[in-house]
C-alpha cells in the first residue's frame, strides 16, 4: 500500500471527525465497564481484581477523549498548523497541542498496559490449569515490565520534560530521544504483546470438555477481544507512514504537525477504548442470557 501522506489533500482526521469519536469514547468506556460489573452482580460471581482494574482504565479512557477534543477545539489538532509569515512560530495554539499531545502519550501508554494486566487476571481466575498459570504469570510479569520502561520512557524523554513544548520537534536534538522511531518500536512490542495475549488461552479451550459449539462460542468471546491486534497493526502501519513521510520531508511534516500527528494520536485512543471494550466482553454472557430469556 502506498503511503497517503505524500497526499497534500489526504486528512481522514478532520476537527468534526475527533471530536465526535472524543465525545463518543466518554461513553463507550463508561458503557463496557458499567455493564461488567452489573453482568457479576446478576451472575452473582465475586469480584476479583481483573474487574477492578477497568475502573482506572475506564477513567483513562475518558480523560484520553476529553484531551482529543482539547486538542483538537484549542490546540489545532487536525487542521493546518498557524504559521507567521510562513515561518514555524510558538503561537498559544501550538503550546495548547503539544502539552496534550505529551499528556495523550503518557496516559494512553499507562491505560494500554492497565487493559493488559486486566485480561490476564481475567485468565487466571478462570483457568487453574498450572502449566497456563506459570505462563500466565510469565505474561504478567513482560506486561508489568513492558509498561513500567515505557511510561518512564514517555514521561522522561525529553530532559527537562518541558522542551516538548519549549521547543519544536526538529530543534530537540540531545535533549530528548529519537521520538518517532520510539514511539514505533512502542507500537510494535504493544502489538506483538497483544497478539501473544490473545492467544495463550486458545490451547486450553480446545482441551475443555464441552460440545464443539460451545467451545466454538467461547473461542470466539476470545477472540472478539483481538480486534484490539487489527488497531494495534493499524497503528503500527500509521506510526511507519508518518516516519517515512517525515524523512522524505522533513520541512514540510515539522511546519504543520498538527494536521500530520493526528492520525498517531487517533489510534491511540481507539486502541485504548476498544482493548478496554474487548477486556469485558467475555464477561457479558449472563447479561446476554438474561435478555434472550425475556
Amino acid at each position: 500500500m502506498s503511503n497517503p501522506y505524500f497526499n497534500p489533500n489526504y486528512n481522514p482526521y478532520s476537527q468534526p471527525v475527533l471530536i465526535g469519536t472524543g465525545i463518543l469514547f466518554i461513553f463507550i468506556p463508561i458503557l463496557s465497564v458499567g455493564f461488567r460489573f452489573y453482568a457479576r452482580s446478576i451472575s452473582s460471581a465475586k469480584l476479583g481484581i481483573d474487574d477492578w482494574i477497568t475502573i482506572p482504565s475506564m477513567v483513562i479512557c475518558i480523560v484520553l477523549s476529553i484531551i482529543q477534543i482539547i486538542a483538537t477545539t484549542v490546540g489545532g489538532l487536525g487542521t493546518h498548523q498557524i504559521l507567521v509569515n510562513g515561518q514555524i512560530v510558538h503561537t498559544e495554539q501550538l503550546y495548547v497541542f503539544e502539552k496534550t499531545r505529551y499528556a495523550y502519550q503518557l496516559l494512553g501508554t499507562i491505560g494500554l498496559w492497565v487493559i493488559k494486566l486486566s485480561v490476564l487476571l481475567f485468565y487466571r481466575r478462570i483457568f487453574s490449569i498450572r502449566a497456563f498459570r506459570m505462563v500466565n504469570n510469565v505474561f504478567i510479569g513482560l506486561t508489568t515490565a513492558w509498561g513500567i520502561a515505557f511510561t518512564f520512557m514517555v514521561a522522561f524523554q525529553c530532559v527537562p520534560v518541558s522542551t516538548f513544548w519549549d521547543k519544536f520537534e526538529i530543534e530537540y536534538g540531545a535533549a530528548c530521544i529519537k521520538v518517532q522511531p520510539f514511539y514505533l518500536s512502542l507500537a510494535i512490542s504493544d502489538l506483538i504483546l497483544d497478539a501473544s495475549i490473545f492467544v495463550i488461552p486458545m490451547p486450553h479451550v480446545h482441551r475443555l470438555k464441552m460440545p464443539w459449539k460451545q467451545k466454538i462460542a467461547v473461542a470466539g468471546i476470545f477472540l472478539l477481544g483481538s480486534v484490539v491486534v487489527a488497531i494495534g497493526i493499524t497503528r503500527a502501519v500509521i506510526f511507519g507512514w508518518v516516519i517515512s513521510f517525515t524523512t522524505a520531508q522533513p520541512v514540510v511534516y515539522f511546519s504543520d504537525i498538527t494536521w500530520y500527528t493526528s492520525g498517531t494520536l487517533f489510534w491511540h485512543l481507539v486502541e485504548n477504548v476498544v482493548g478496554l471494550l474487548g477486556c469485558c466482553l467475555p464477561i457479558y454472557a449472563p447479561v446476554f442470557k438474561r435478555l434472550t430469556q425475556k
